[in-house]
């Protein structure tokens, strides 16, 4: 870990450690006023075998020209935003977009394929509130547990007539829902890493992107749309520790986005928010508010020693609080189809060989013949090693893995990947793999400046991957993001693909 955390001083993630400075401060101020310590022994004692980190740390908050004013009555945010370590929160405009419709009370709404083994016409309904709500639909309501703890998850299992729409009210809503009929083609969109606020890591291209605004303005025009049948997001789902952000993006689609299936995993950023279990801190989520806020259907969930929908036997901070007390890999493993597609998903933050048996099941199910997928999509986030996932959980280093595991060798042909955490958008292998981690995160490398909507259409019996480029920095910059939207709104996806890349 000392070898680790010494490389992390000098980059995170391929990525300056002034990018993390913000968060690293607000840390450091908030043990320094539950201590007592002066500031740089606060840091030593957050981060024991990062002094030169710390010191790094200190230079950074001199080069302000300004001091760290210690005090229990200040939030730690303010004393870091004071000494210009951190940027105002209140100067970036999504933090004052009211809900969809200025309606705060709509529904936040998840709706996921259920895991593959209760049957094609099976589906998640969830409903994240601050309340129980009293609904036949849900057979769990009940509090979150261990983080994002002010919020109440409301779940069931319902079923669906594929092909057709079928409709269920929830309070005064109408929640409509399409499954595509088993063996047809389907379409949707595929992102990773969006960022769209420096509140924990800095995030510099959330302004000249208009993250926020644009990429919620293109899902809910896309969605607005039958074309278009699910959306994913693969992992660092908007740098969020504590919750709110999160809340506030999904206040901003409309309830036919959120009506859509939906699926996703996490990424590094989704269980320590600094990136890496080396920089870890106590307030990290460590999965477990991703786990219950996306409401899905997953190999916990199908259990029968659990009472709810996920495995809670790991607490946090319990016997004491640790960066490993992760959730089992059954919170964020799931398998299911959607049309011709198979999608596996799976955390690379869990050892393989704790993966392996869902994986193994996984493939079993996917070769009966009553499947029998055009493709099986792998969905993860790392694209490499580190920052909290072994060489053999990275996206590629799975799919290696699979020609190994007898039951899932004779599918190999079938195989097909994406994934995020390097910021970029562009195809890793022809016709087989695909990285979608440009959502206003950056700068770890060049492509890292660029924004656009990749879409997985396999419609038509092909499999094909077409990229809207929305924009792009300058010096070569370009701005789409117009033309994107009203070709989106007025045609759904599939009646824009001239404005797309064939990838």
């Amino acid at each position: 870990a000392g070898a680790a955390l010494a490389a992390a001083t000098t980059s995170v993630q391929g990525q300056t450690l002034d990018a993390y400075m913000c968060s690293f401060c607000t840390s450091t101020v908030a043990q320094a006023q539950i201590s007592g310590e002066p500031f740089y022994e606060a840091c030593a004692t957050l981060y024991p075998s990062g002094e030169d980190y710390c010191q790094y740390l200190v230079n950074a908050v001199s080069k302000t020209g300004k001091t760290i004013e210690l005090s229990k009555n200040k939030p730690a945010r303010d004393i870091c935003e004071a000494a210009n370590v951190c940027e105002t929160l209140t100067d970036e405009a999504w933090r004052h977009t009211p809900p969809i419709g200025n309606d705060e009370n709509a529904l936040d709404l998840r709706v996921s394929k259920a895991y593959g083994s209760r049957g094609y016409d099976k589906v998640r309904i969830s409903v994240i509130a601050n309340t129980t709500i009293d609904n036949d639909i849900f057979t769990y309501s009940e509090p979150f547990q261990y983080r994002w703890t002010d919020n109440v998850l409301n779940t069931g299992i319902v079923t669906v007539t594929p092909g057709e729409k079928t409709s269920f009210s929830i309070g005064s809503e109408t929640v409509d829902i399409f499954v595509p009929a088993k063996g047809e083609g389907t379409r949707g969109i595929l992102i990773a890493d969006p960022c769209f606020t420096s509140e924990y890591i800095i995030c510099l291209y959330k302004k000249p992107f208009d993250i926020f605004e644009h990429l919620t303005s293109l899902l809910n025009a896309a969605n607005a749309h039958d074309d278009n049948h699910f959306w994913m997001i693969l992992g660092d789902n908007f740098y969020d520790q504590k919750g709110e952000n999160s809340k506030t993006w999904f206040s901003a689609l409309t309830t036919a986005s959120k009506s859509k299936i939906m699926a996703t995993v996490p990424g590094n950023h989704d269980f320590w928010v600094k990136s890496s279990p080396v920089v870890w801190n106590p307030e990290d989520q460590l999965g477990n508010g991703f786990m219950q806020f996306y409401g899905q259907d997953v190999a916990a969930s199908v259990a029968t020693d659990f009472s709810s929908p996920y495995d809670f036997s790991v607490n946090p901070d319990l016997p004491e609080p640790s960066a490993y007390n992760l959730p089992p890999p059954s919170n964020f493993f799931f398998y299911h189809m959607m049309g011709n597609v198979a999608f596996i998903g799976f955390s690379g933050a869990q050892a393989y060989t704790d993966t392996v048996p869902y994986l193994e099941e996984a493939c079993q199910w996917v070769a009966e013949p009553e499947n029998d997928p055009s493709a099986i999509l792998l969905m993860g986030h790392w694209d490499k090693d580190g920052s909290g996932c072994e060489a053999e959980m990275t996206v590629p280093g799975l799919l290696s893995e699979l020609a190994t595991i007898p039951v899932c060798a004779p599918l190999m042909k079938k195989f097909r990947y994406f994934e995020g955490h390097t910021h970029c958008n562009q195809v890793m292998e022809p016709d087989v793999g695909f990285m979608v981690g440009a959502m206003g995160m950056g700068p770890s490398v060049q492509c890292s400046d660029s924004f656009g909507i990749p879409v997985l259409d396999t419609t038509d019996d092909h499999f094909q991957v077409y990229y809207f480029p929305v924009s792009k920095h300058e010096p070569d910059g370009f701005d789409n993001y117009d033309v994107t939207l009203d070709c989106f709104q007025q045609h759904g996806v599939s009646g824009c693909y001239h404005l797309a890349t064939v990838w």
